[in-house]
């Protein structure tokens, strides 16, 4: 058992809340991507390293799962202000700590587990709490469904079930990017996808209206004006046609492998 999978394998079994103190940023995505999945799973509080949360944050897909996680009121986050030395999970009645990849020390003990759990407890309850930008992913599915349409909300669910890695920045492939060329596949407004974004808390409209730019200096989608009964036209978006037949499962690969 690899060392980041030790606790997410054990959370599910549990049926008391659990702290889970001081993973590294693997383990908060394994954690992520195992919790996720499971709709009754007991409360867990996590306290980090606020490095290692942005880490795991910088995955669209993690964020999005741990806000879900939030969201549904299945775990709390926040961040350590003096250093751990170990890897922690505990409940009220077991306490493991990894001490190899494949390997981890757990104990029973009333009086060590109090201890342990007690120490962490405390230092959990003073912690600050860490505010996610991302929104959960059941809200971005939802809203998109509602505000743009069942179609490209179908397509986003094919990406982000596939997608290897999707960032919340520029630096990688970006979940502003996905949207965009999805919404040039739908032949959406600018403004109904950018404005869906912003009030999504994906990212501004200004974010939105940058990367549609650079898609467009790509080569990847093009614009064409819609007129208005009153203010200036808006802009359709429209995927070229080797993005509009590709299939939304290799879709982000395929975006990367052209930017």
């Amino acid at each position: 058992m690899a060392k980041q999978h030790i606790f997410t394998q054990m959370i599910p079994e549990r049926e008391e809340p659990a702290l889970y103190i001081n993973p590294r940023s693997e383990q908060i995505a394994a954690f992520a991507e195992e919790a996720i999945t499971v709709e009754d799973q007991p409360k867990v509080r996590l306290l980090a390293d606020s490095d290692e949360i942005k880490d795991a944050l910088y995955s669209f897909l993690t964020a999005s799962k741990i806000a879900e996680l939030i969201h549904r009121e299945q775990l709390s986050l926040r961040t350590l202000t003096e250093p751990v030395q170990n890897t922690i999970f505990t409940t009220e009645s077991e306490t493991v700590v990894p001490v190899m990849d494949k390997h981890s020390i757990s104990s029973s003990d009333p009086e060590l587990v109090s201890s342990v759990y007690g120490e962490f407890d405390s230092r959990f309850e003073a912690a600050e709490q860490y505010h996610l930008r991302t929104p959960a992913l059941s809200v971005v599915k939802q809203t998109l469904r509602e505000e743009i349409g069942d179609d490209i909300a179908a397509e986003l669910d094919e990406v982000l079930g596939h997608a290897e890695e999707i960032s919340n920045s520029n630096e990688y492939l970006s979940i502003v990017e996905i949207m965009l060329i999805l919404a040039a596949r739908n032949e959406v407004l600018l403004y109904d996808v950018s404005k869906w974004g912003e009030d999504t808390g994906i990212a501004s409209k200004a974010t939105f209206s940058r990367a549609k730019s650079a898609l467009e200096d790509a080569g990847l989608i093009e614009t064409e004006k819609v007129p208005l009964d009153i203010g200036r036209p808006r802009l359709r978006l429209i995927a070229t046609d080797e993005l509009a037949t590709a299939d939304p499962k290799t879709l982000s690969t395929e975006i990367q492998s052209l930017l």
